[in-house]
């Protein structure tokens, strides 16, 4: 099949009616928190802007993941049913970490209300400082630190979905969903670039790049393993998941089991829900998918890697390591410029100790040695712009963005945020 026929053909198909699925929506501020019943992500913002009577354009509004992440058409579809999502309206600013610890603090401490308003202070005016300083403070209790499961460290899981049953897989989901940030936010400065919007030639041979970039992330589990410590090189705690009996390196949230299962729920659809009929939307809504969708995305995934031009390949299972030790200690790797961070023990930490320490953890960031915004996407544009774009710079180009080649994992206070030159 040509571009031009696939293409002709995506966009006058019958677009696949989606399952009702439900959703937990909360404002900004969390003071109050909705069901939603929904097929997809215009309706979720179409149902809940009513419920919570926001009278913005649905243009206006977006919706996020607890953790920050900006949810679009597609991530919505891969979203588990009654996740907890936040509903921002123009000029709203989702509650940081930061906001977050000290509200925190404020209702533990409710008697001391002016020392809660110090530590706001202290918070809002130093951000790193405040990293560095509760890094010390947190609680250093390590007796549930080798802990997995929900039921024996309950309160690592404080807030966290119902379905997260594992240490381990909420750990390598967090990463993929870092990973896919990086993705959308390659596409989206593609996207706006002139070269996307004036030349068709180079427009064309961006589209192929994403779809190689799509594809070879689903092959590589979106990376989710470098946060999982049950991929530690030591390989001393044997937490990998099992399925059927067969030792498997991500988890079942991972994009890489949807192509595993899809036969298997396809049959288990045609057995149970057959006959069954969803008239009411406010239902809860936490079912498989229906065989309409398995099947939709089944032949979109095979029609992406017919009309793919650059091979996808597959890493050993020796290459998929995680970025800490077998217990979930990370250590900070240093301002990009430098191969140590110079600070040492002090820039240590484990989520997997306590929850403090997993929130506080989502200040370290995977940084780009050579910038993602500032350099490689740029010079990808301009390469596109000039002639057809070999593979080799494709496959270096993905391994730059996507993977520890060019990533390091850094504390906040070695996180560079200016121009890398």
């Amino acid at each position: 099949m040509s571009i031009l026929a696939h293409c002709f053909a995506r966009l006058t198909q019958p677009q696949p009616k989606h399952e009702l699925r439900g959703f937990k929506v909360t404002d900004v501020n969390r003071t109050r928190k909705i069901g939603v019943a929904c097929r997809s992500l215009q309706e979720l913002k179409r149902k809940a802007c009513a419920k919570l009577n926001v009278t913005n354009d649905l243009t206006e509004i977006n919706i996020y993941l607890l953790d920050g992440s900006l949810v679009d058409d597609e991530y919505f579809h891969t979203l588990d049913a009654q996740t907890t999502l936040i509903l921002q309206k123009p000029d709203e600013k989702i509650l940081s970490d930061a906001d977050l610890l000290y509200e925190t603090l404020r209702r533990v401490n409710i008697d001391y209300l002016t020392v809660g308003d110090h530590a706001a202070k202290f918070l809002t005016e130093n951000l790193k400082r405040k990293v560095a300083v509760l890094n010390v403070v947190l609680n250093r209790d390590d007796s549930k630190t080798i802990f997995s499961k929900r039921e024996d460290h309950p309160e690592w899981f404080t807030g966290l979905e119902t379905n997260i049953t594992t240490k381990e897989a909420y750990m390598h989901r967090r990463c993929q969903d870092r990973i896919r940030g990086y993705l959308y936010k390659t596409i989206e400065q593609i996207k706006n670039s002139d070269g996307w919007k004036n030349n068709n030639q180079a427009r064309f041979r961006m589209e192929r790049i994403i779809n190689y970039l799509k594809m070879q992330l689903r092959e590589d589990h979106y990376f989710g393993y470098y946060f999982d410590r049950s991929c530690s090189s030591e390989g001393e705690n044997n937490l990998e998941d099992n399925v059927d009996g067969v030792d498997n390196n991500c988890y079942d949230h991972c994009p890489c089991k949807l192509r595993n299962i899809i036969d298997v729920k396809i049959e288990i659809n045609e057995e149970n829900n057959e006959n069954n009929h969803f008239d009411n939307d406010e239902i809860d809504a936490k079912r498989l998918m229906t065989r309409d969708d398995l099947s939709t995305t089944k032949r979109l995934a095979i029609d992406d890697e017919e009309s793919n031009i650059y091979k996808i390949f597959s890493r050993m299972r020796s290459e998929q390591k995680s970025l800490c030790d077998s217990k979930g200690e990370f250590k900070c790797e240093g301002v990009w410029n430098t191969n140590f961070c110079r600070y040492g023990d002090k820039h240590r930490i484990n989520p997997y100790r306590s929850h403090e320490e997993l929130v506080l953890f989502s200040t370290w960031n995977l940084d780009h040695k050579i910038e993602r915004s500032r350099t490689l996407v740029p010079e990808l544009i301009k390469v596109c712009e000039e002639d057809d774009v070999n593979e080799k710079f494709v496959f270096g180009f993905y391994e730059n963005l996507f993977t520890i080649k060019n990533l390091q994992l850094v504390h906040i206070v070695c996180h560079d945020k200016g121009s890398h030159k």
